[in-house]
Protein backbone atom coordinates (compact mmCIF):
# COMPACT_ATOMS: atom_id res chain seq x y z
CA UNK A 1 0.00 0.00 0.00
CA UNK A 2 1.63 3.24 -1.10
CA UNK A 3 1.31 6.58 0.69
CA UNK A 4 -1.00 7.87 -2.05
CA UNK A 5 -3.32 4.87 -1.86
CA UNK A 6 -3.30 4.95 1.94
CA UNK A 7 -4.43 8.55 2.16
CA UNK A 8 -7.03 8.06 -0.56
CA UNK A 9 -8.38 5.15 1.47
CA UNK A 10 -8.70 7.42 4.50
CA UNK A 11 -10.67 9.89 2.37
CA UNK A 12 -7.80 12.33 2.08
CA UNK A 13 -6.68 13.51 -1.32
CA UNK A 14 -3.21 12.32 -2.41
CA UNK A 15 -1.97 15.90 -2.17
CA UNK A 16 -3.19 16.34 1.41
CA UNK A 17 -1.63 13.00 2.38
CA UNK A 18 1.72 13.96 0.89
CA UNK A 19 1.60 17.37 2.55
CA UNK A 20 0.86 15.82 5.93
CA UNK A 21 3.90 13.57 5.75
CA UNK A 22 6.07 16.39 4.43
CA UNK A 23 4.99 18.50 7.40
CA UNK A 24 5.90 15.63 9.73
CA UNK A 25 9.39 15.43 8.19
CA UNK A 26 9.85 19.21 8.21
CA UNK A 27 8.71 19.53 11.83
CA UNK A 28 11.39 17.08 12.88
CA UNK A 29 14.07 19.11 11.08
CA UNK A 30 13.17 22.22 13.06
CA UNK A 31 12.23 20.62 16.36
CA UNK A 32 14.60 20.85 19.28
CA UNK A 33 15.77 17.51 20.59
CA UNK A 34 14.75 16.74 24.18
CA UNK A 35 17.55 16.62 26.71
CA UNK A 36 17.89 13.59 28.91
CA UNK A 37 20.38 11.39 30.69
CA UNK A 38 23.15 10.45 28.30
CA UNK A 39 23.07 6.69 27.92
CA UNK A 40 26.20 4.58 28.23
CA UNK A 41 25.54 2.46 25.15
CA UNK A 42 27.99 3.23 22.37
CA UNK A 43 27.29 2.43 18.72
CA UNK A 44 29.20 3.32 15.54
CA UNK A 45 27.79 6.22 13.51
CA UNK A 46 29.75 5.97 10.27
CA UNK A 47 30.08 2.29 9.52
CA UNK A 48 28.49 0.42 6.64
CA UNK A 49 26.27 -1.62 8.95
CA UNK A 50 22.59 -1.60 9.84
CA UNK A 51 22.67 -0.71 13.53
CA UNK A 52 19.82 -2.32 15.44
CA UNK A 53 18.90 -1.09 18.93
CA UNK A 54 16.64 -3.60 20.65
CA UNK A 55 15.09 -3.23 24.05
CA UNK A 56 11.81 -3.36 25.95
CA UNK A 57 9.20 -0.69 25.52
CA UNK A 58 9.74 2.47 27.57
CA UNK A 59 13.46 1.77 28.01
CA UNK A 60 14.37 4.99 26.20
CA UNK A 61 15.21 3.79 22.67
CA UNK A 62 13.68 6.86 20.99
CA UNK A 63 15.57 9.21 23.30
CA UNK A 64 18.71 7.26 22.57
CA UNK A 65 18.09 7.95 18.89
CA UNK A 66 17.85 11.64 19.76
CA UNK A 67 21.19 11.34 21.56
CA UNK A 68 22.78 9.95 18.40
CA UNK A 69 21.04 12.43 16.10
CA UNK A 70 22.30 15.31 18.23
CA UNK A 71 25.84 14.41 17.13
CA UNK A 72 24.97 14.72 13.42
CA UNK A 73 24.05 17.57 11.04
CA UNK A 74 20.25 17.67 11.28
CA UNK A 75 19.72 18.21 7.54
CA UNK A 76 21.46 14.89 6.89
CA UNK A 77 19.04 12.96 9.12
CA UNK A 78 15.69 11.40 8.29
CA UNK A 79 13.81 10.20 11.38
CA UNK A 80 10.71 8.03 11.11
CA UNK A 81 8.55 6.76 13.98
CA UNK A 82 6.54 3.84 12.68
CA UNK A 83 4.11 4.09 15.59
CA UNK A 84 3.03 7.53 14.35
CA UNK A 85 -0.58 7.49 13.04
CA UNK A 86 0.48 9.09 9.75
CA UNK A 87 2.51 6.00 8.90
CA UNK A 88 -0.13 3.40 9.63
CA UNK A 89 -0.33 1.03 6.68
CA UNK A 90 3.24 1.69 5.54
CA UNK A 91 4.64 -0.97 3.22
CA UNK A 92 8.26 -1.61 2.16
CA UNK A 93 7.76 -0.11 -1.32
CA UNK A 94 6.67 3.21 0.26
CA UNK A 95 10.26 3.95 1.27
CA UNK A 96 10.96 5.44 -2.17
CA UNK A 97 8.13 7.94 -1.75
CA UNK A 98 9.27 8.73 1.77
CA UNK A 99 12.82 9.50 0.59
CA UNK A 100 11.39 11.72 -2.12
CA UNK A 101 9.43 13.75 0.44
CA UNK A 102 12.50 14.00 2.68
CA UNK A 103 14.55 15.41 -0.21
CA UNK A 104 11.89 18.04 -0.81
CA UNK A 105 11.93 19.31 2.77
CA UNK A 106 15.60 18.94 3.77
CA UNK A 107 17.70 17.51 0.95
CA UNK A 108 19.32 14.14 0.52
CA UNK A 109 19.76 12.36 3.89
CA UNK A 110 22.86 10.42 4.83
CA UNK A 111 21.47 8.90 8.02
CA UNK A 112 18.12 7.16 8.31
CA UNK A 113 16.67 6.44 11.76
CA UNK A 114 13.69 4.07 11.85
CA UNK A 115 11.95 3.81 15.22
CA UNK A 116 9.94 0.69 16.19
CA UNK A 117 10.53 -0.77 12.74
CA UNK A 118 8.92 -4.10 13.64
CA UNK A 119 5.54 -2.36 13.18
CA UNK A 120 6.03 -2.76 9.41
CA UNK A 121 5.62 -6.23 7.99
CA UNK A 122 8.59 -7.07 5.77
CA UNK A 123 10.65 -4.16 7.13
CA UNK A 124 13.91 -5.92 6.31
CA UNK A 125 13.20 -5.38 2.60
CA UNK A 126 13.33 -1.59 2.70
CA UNK A 127 16.16 -1.59 5.27
CA UNK A 128 18.16 -3.74 2.87
CA UNK A 129 17.29 -1.28 0.08
CA UNK A 130 18.46 1.68 2.14
CA UNK A 131 21.68 -0.11 3.01
CA UNK A 132 22.34 -0.99 -0.64
CA UNK A 133 21.77 2.66 -1.59
CA UNK A 134 24.55 3.73 0.78
CA UNK A 135 22.55 5.21 3.66
CA UNK A 136 23.65 4.79 7.28
CA UNK A 137 20.66 2.96 8.74
CA UNK A 138 19.64 2.73 12.39
CA UNK A 139 16.58 0.83 13.60
CA UNK A 140 14.95 0.22 16.95
CA UNK A 141 12.49 -2.43 18.01
CA UNK A 142 10.97 -4.04 21.07
CA UNK A 143 11.51 -7.58 19.80
CA UNK A 144 14.60 -9.57 20.73
CA UNK A 145 14.31 -11.24 17.32
CA UNK A 146 14.63 -7.93 15.47
CA UNK A 147 17.92 -9.00 13.93
CA UNK A 148 17.66 -12.75 14.03
CA UNK A 149 20.27 -14.83 12.27
CA UNK A 150 18.01 -15.20 9.24
CA UNK A 151 17.40 -11.45 8.88
CA UNK A 152 21.05 -10.65 9.53
CA UNK A 153 21.91 -13.03 6.69
CA UNK A 154 19.57 -11.07 4.41
CA UNK A 155 21.60 -7.98 5.32
CA UNK A 156 24.66 -9.82 3.94
CA UNK A 157 26.24 -9.89 7.37
CA UNK A 158 26.32 -6.09 7.54
CA UNK A 159 24.22 -5.76 10.68
CA UNK A 160 25.08 -5.01 14.30
CA UNK A 161 22.71 -5.61 17.21
CA UNK A 162 22.85 -3.68 20.49
CA UNK A 163 20.62 -3.99 23.56
CA UNK A 164 19.27 -0.99 25.47
CA UNK A 165 17.72 -1.75 28.86
CA UNK A 166 16.17 0.64 31.40
CA UNK A 167 18.62 2.90 33.26
CA UNK A 168 21.63 1.24 34.82
CA UNK A 169 22.37 2.35 38.37
CA UNK A 170 25.07 4.65 37.03
CA UNK A 171 22.54 6.29 34.70
CA UNK A 172 20.02 6.42 37.55
CA UNK A 173 22.52 8.34 39.67
CA UNK A 174 23.12 10.79 36.82
CA UNK A 175 19.36 11.34 36.62
CA UNK A 176 19.48 12.24 40.31
CA UNK A 177 22.37 14.65 39.76
CA UNK A 178 24.77 12.36 41.61
CA UNK A 179 28.14 11.76 39.97
CA UNK A 180 29.06 8.10 40.54
CA UNK A 181 32.55 7.56 41.96
CA UNK A 182 34.24 4.53 43.48
CA UNK A 183 35.63 6.43 46.47
CA UNK A 184 33.10 8.35 48.56
CA UNK A 185 32.95 9.95 51.99
CA UNK A 186 30.82 8.20 54.61
CA UNK A 187 28.05 10.75 54.12
CA UNK A 188 28.07 10.40 50.34
CA UNK A 189 28.20 6.61 50.66
CA UNK A 190 25.04 6.73 52.77
CA UNK A 191 23.44 8.87 50.06
CA UNK A 192 24.34 6.46 47.30
CA UNK A 193 22.94 3.56 49.33
CA UNK A 194 19.68 5.47 49.74
CA UNK A 195 19.60 5.98 45.97
CA UNK A 196 20.30 2.28 45.49
CA UNK A 197 17.36 1.31 47.70
CA UNK A 198 15.11 3.57 45.62
CA UNK A 199 16.51 1.99 42.45
CA UNK A 200 15.77 -1.49 43.81
CA UNK A 201 12.22 -0.49 44.79
CA UNK A 202 11.18 1.32 41.62
CA UNK A 203 13.63 0.23 38.92
CA UNK A 204 15.11 2.17 36.05
CA UNK A 205 12.42 2.88 33.47
CA UNK A 206 13.19 6.53 32.61
CA UNK A 207 9.61 7.80 33.01
CA UNK A 208 9.34 6.13 36.40
CA UNK A 209 12.71 7.53 37.51
CA UNK A 210 11.68 11.10 36.69
CA UNK A 211 8.19 10.79 38.20
CA UNK A 212 8.03 12.07 41.77
CA UNK A 213 4.73 10.62 43.01
CA UNK A 214 4.77 6.98 44.00
CA UNK A 215 1.16 6.41 42.89
CA UNK A 216 2.06 7.60 39.40
CA UNK A 217 5.24 5.52 39.38
CA UNK A 218 3.10 2.46 40.06
CA UNK A 219 0.60 3.49 37.37
CA UNK A 220 3.41 3.83 34.82
CA UNK A 221 4.73 0.36 35.66
CA UNK A 222 1.24 -1.12 35.32
CA UNK A 223 0.78 0.65 32.00
CA UNK A 224 4.03 -0.88 30.82
CA UNK A 225 2.80 -4.39 31.59
CA UNK A 226 -0.49 -3.63 29.82
CA UNK A 227 1.48 -2.57 26.73
CA UNK A 228 3.48 -5.78 26.84
CA UNK A 229 0.29 -7.83 27.01
CA UNK A 230 -1.68 -6.02 24.33
CA UNK A 231 0.99 -4.68 21.95
CA UNK A 232 3.72 -7.29 22.22
CA UNK A 233 1.65 -10.45 22.77
CA UNK A 234 -1.96 -9.94 21.67
CA UNK A 235 -1.36 -7.74 18.60
CA UNK A 236 2.00 -9.13 17.52
CA UNK A 237 1.10 -12.81 17.87
CA UNK A 238 -2.69 -12.80 17.72
CA UNK A 239 -3.06 -14.27 21.21
CA UNK A 240 -6.65 -14.12 22.46
CA UNK A 241 -6.34 -15.49 26.00
CA UNK A 242 -5.14 -12.30 27.74
CA UNK A 243 -6.23 -13.66 31.13
CA UNK A 244 -3.75 -16.52 30.83
CA UNK A 245 -0.96 -14.15 29.74
CA UNK A 246 -1.61 -12.03 32.83
CA UNK A 247 -1.62 -15.11 35.07
CA UNK A 248 1.76 -16.07 33.60
CA UNK A 249 3.17 -12.58 34.23
CA UNK A 250 1.88 -12.59 37.81
CA UNK A 251 3.47 -15.97 38.47
CA UNK A 252 6.83 -14.83 37.08
CA UNK A 253 6.82 -11.60 39.08
CA UNK A 254 5.96 -13.37 42.32
CA UNK A 255 8.76 -15.91 41.88
CA UNK A 256 11.33 -13.68 40.20
CA UNK A 257 15.01 -14.57 40.60
CA UNK A 258 13.96 -18.15 41.27
CA UNK A 259 13.64 -21.25 39.14
CA UNK A 260 10.48 -20.93 37.07
CA UNK A 261 8.83 -24.17 35.99
CA UNK A 262 6.11 -24.02 33.35
CA UNK A 263 5.19 -27.57 34.32
CA UNK A 264 4.61 -26.53 37.95
CA UNK A 265 2.50 -23.55 36.87
CA UNK A 266 0.50 -25.81 34.57
CA UNK A 267 -0.26 -28.20 37.43
CA UNK A 268 -1.21 -25.31 39.74
CA UNK A 269 -3.61 -23.79 37.22
CA UNK A 270 -5.07 -27.20 36.45
CA UNK A 271 -5.70 -27.85 40.15
CA UNK A 272 -7.59 -24.55 40.29
CA UNK A 273 -9.86 -25.61 37.47
CA UNK A 274 -8.28 -23.28 34.91
CA UNK A 275 -8.25 -24.88 31.48
CA UNK A 276 -4.89 -24.41 29.82
CA UNK A 277 -2.48 -26.33 27.66
CA UNK A 278 1.16 -26.65 28.59
CA UNK A 279 2.08 -25.76 24.99
CA UNK A 280 0.23 -22.43 25.32
CA UNK A 281 2.14 -21.56 28.48
CA UNK A 282 5.47 -22.25 26.79
CA UNK A 283 4.36 -20.22 23.78
CA UNK A 284 3.28 -17.24 25.87
CA UNK A 285 6.50 -17.37 27.88
CA UNK A 286 8.42 -17.24 24.59
CA UNK A 287 6.41 -14.16 23.60
CA UNK A 288 7.29 -12.42 26.88
CA UNK A 289 10.94 -13.26 26.28
CA UNK A 290 10.73 -11.84 22.77
CA UNK A 291 9.23 -8.62 24.16
CA UNK A 292 12.18 -8.53 26.59
CA UNK A 293 9.81 -8.23 29.53
CA UNK A 294 11.50 -11.21 31.16
CA UNK A 295 14.80 -13.05 30.74
CA UNK A 296 15.38 -16.73 31.41
CA UNK A 297 18.73 -17.88 32.79
CA UNK A 298 19.76 -21.48 32.07
CA UNK A 299 21.53 -23.77 34.51
CA UNK A 300 25.23 -24.25 33.86
CA UNK A 301 26.35 -27.58 32.48
CA UNK A 302 29.12 -28.69 30.18
CA UNK A 303 26.37 -30.62 28.38
CA UNK A 304 24.48 -28.28 26.05
CA UNK A 305 21.44 -30.56 26.09
CA UNK A 306 21.33 -30.63 29.89
CA UNK A 307 21.61 -26.85 30.04
CA UNK A 308 18.90 -26.28 27.43
CA UNK A 309 16.48 -28.69 29.14
CA UNK A 310 17.08 -27.25 32.61
CA UNK A 311 14.46 -25.31 34.56
CA UNK A 312 15.47 -21.65 34.07
CA UNK A 313 15.50 -18.82 36.57
CA UNK A 314 13.28 -15.88 35.59
CA UNK A 315 14.40 -12.26 35.85
CA UNK A 316 12.10 -9.31 35.00
CA UNK A 317 13.60 -6.56 32.85
CA UNK A 318 13.11 -4.07 35.67
CA UNK A 319 13.15 -4.32 39.46
CA UNK A 320 10.05 -2.12 39.79
CA UNK A 321 7.77 -4.72 38.20
CA UNK A 322 7.64 -7.30 41.05
CA UNK A 323 6.34 -4.67 43.47
CA UNK A 324 3.10 -4.56 41.46
CA UNK A 325 2.41 -8.05 42.80
CA UNK A 326 3.92 -7.79 46.29
CA UNK A 327 3.96 -5.09 48.95
CA UNK A 328 7.58 -5.80 49.87
CA UNK A 329 9.60 -7.86 47.38
CA UNK A 330 12.62 -9.61 48.90
CA UNK A 331 15.60 -7.21 48.88
CA UNK A 332 18.10 -10.02 48.33
CA UNK A 333 16.26 -11.18 45.22
CA UNK A 334 16.00 -7.60 43.95
CA UNK A 335 19.76 -7.33 44.37
CA UNK A 336 20.22 -10.59 42.44
CA UNK A 337 17.93 -9.33 39.67
CA UNK A 338 19.98 -6.13 39.50
CA UNK A 339 23.22 -8.08 39.18
CA UNK A 340 21.73 -10.22 36.41
CA UNK A 341 20.65 -7.15 34.40
CA UNK A 342 24.05 -5.55 34.89
CA UNK A 343 25.79 -8.66 33.58
CA UNK A 344 23.48 -8.44 30.58
CA UNK A 345 24.45 -4.79 30.01
CA UNK A 346 28.11 -5.72 30.21
CA UNK A 347 27.62 -8.37 27.55
CA UNK A 348 28.62 -11.20 29.87
CA UNK A 349 27.50 -14.77 29.22
CA UNK A 350 26.04 -16.12 32.45
CA UNK A 351 24.30 -19.18 33.91
CA UNK A 352 23.27 -20.27 37.38
CA UNK A 353 24.77 -23.30 39.10
CA UNK A 354 22.79 -25.94 40.96
CA UNK A 355 24.16 -29.38 41.68
CA UNK A 356 24.04 -30.20 45.40
CA UNK A 357 25.30 -26.64 45.91
CA UNK A 358 23.98 -23.39 44.45
CA UNK A 359 25.75 -20.36 43.01
CA UNK A 360 23.81 -17.42 41.64
CA UNK A 361 25.95 -16.73 38.56
CA UNK A 362 28.60 -18.57 36.60
CA UNK A 363 30.20 -16.11 34.17
CA UNK A 364 31.74 -17.55 31.01
CA UNK A 365 34.26 -16.33 28.46
CA UNK A 366 34.57 -18.30 25.21
CA UNK A 367 32.60 -21.14 26.75
CA UNK A 368 34.71 -21.53 29.90
CA UNK A 369 33.78 -20.42 33.45
CA UNK A 370 35.92 -17.48 34.59
CA UNK A 371 34.01 -15.99 37.52
CA UNK A 372 31.49 -17.06 40.16
CA UNK A 373 29.17 -14.52 41.79
CA UNK A 374 27.02 -14.96 44.87
CA UNK A 375 24.57 -12.21 45.87
CA UNK A 376 23.48 -11.69 49.48
CA UNK A 377 21.75 -8.94 51.46
CA UNK A 378 24.56 -8.69 54.01
CA UNK A 379 25.78 -5.64 55.88
CA UNK A 380 28.65 -7.27 57.79
CA UNK A 381 30.49 -10.57 58.19
CA UNK A 382 27.90 -11.97 60.62
CA UNK A 383 25.24 -11.64 57.91
CA UNK A 384 27.14 -13.85 55.46
CA UNK A 385 25.53 -17.28 55.29
CA UNK A 386 28.20 -20.00 55.62
CA UNK A 387 26.22 -22.21 53.22
CA UNK A 388 26.47 -19.62 50.41
CA UNK A 389 30.18 -19.00 51.00
CA UNK A 390 30.99 -22.72 51.21
CA UNK A 391 29.09 -23.31 47.96
CA UNK A 392 31.05 -20.58 46.20
CA UNK A 393 34.42 -22.02 47.26
CA UNK A 394 33.45 -25.63 46.54
CA UNK A 395 32.03 -24.86 43.09
CA UNK A 396 35.07 -22.70 42.34
CA UNK A 397 37.34 -25.69 42.97
CA UNK A 398 35.12 -28.00 40.94
CA UNK A 399 35.03 -25.67 37.92
CA UNK A 400 38.65 -24.52 38.40
CA UNK A 401 37.60 -20.88 38.83
CA UNK A 402 39.70 -18.62 41.05
CA UNK A 403 37.73 -15.37 40.60
CA UNK A 404 35.16 -15.69 43.38
CA UNK A 405 32.97 -12.73 44.31
CA UNK A 406 30.21 -12.08 46.83
CA UNK A 407 28.09 -9.01 46.12
CA UNK A 408 26.79 -7.69 49.44
CA UNK A 409 24.78 -4.73 50.63
CA UNK A 410 27.46 -3.05 52.71
CA UNK A 411 30.34 -5.44 53.43
CA UNK A 412 33.71 -5.26 51.72
CA UNK A 413 36.81 -7.38 52.04
CA UNK A 414 39.63 -8.62 49.81
CA UNK A 415 40.92 -12.16 49.93
CA UNK A 416 40.42 -15.54 48.31
CA UNK A 417 36.79 -14.48 48.02
CA UNK A 418 36.20 -10.82 47.19
CA UNK A 419 33.32 -9.14 49.02
CA UNK A 420 32.04 -5.95 47.39
CA UNK A 421 29.00 -3.76 48.11
CA UNK A 422 26.40 -3.79 45.35
CA UNK A 423 26.59 -0.03 44.75
CA UNK A 424 30.37 -0.19 44.24
CA UNK A 425 30.14 -3.20 41.91
CA UNK A 426 27.46 -1.43 39.86
CA UNK A 427 29.43 1.76 39.32
CA UNK A 428 32.89 0.25 38.87
CA UNK A 429 32.32 -0.70 35.22
CA UNK A 430 32.76 1.95 32.56
CA UNK A 431 32.37 0.96 28.94
CA UNK A 432 35.53 1.66 26.99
Amino acid sequence: MSFMFFYARTKMSPNVGGDAVKQYLLDFQERGLPKGVERELKVPLDRNYVVSIVGPRRAGKTFYFYQLIGKLPREEVMFIDFEHPLLEGFEPKDIVELLKLQREVAGEPSYVFLDEVQEVRGWEKFVRYLQDEGYHVFVTGSSSKLLSREISTQMRGRALKFTLLPFSFREFLKARGFEPKKRLSSRREAEVEAHLMEYLRWGGFPQVVFEGEEALKEALLMEYLDMVVYKDVVERYGVMNTHLVKLLIRSIMRSFAKEFSVNSLFNTLKSQGIKVSKASLYEYLDHLEDAMAVFLLKKFSYSLRTSELSVPKAYPVDMGLPRLFSFSPDIGRLMENTVFLELLRRGREAYYYKEHREVDFVVLERGSPVELIQVTYAGDWEDIRPRELDALIAVGKKLNVENLRVVTWDYEKEGEVKFVPLWKWLIEWVES
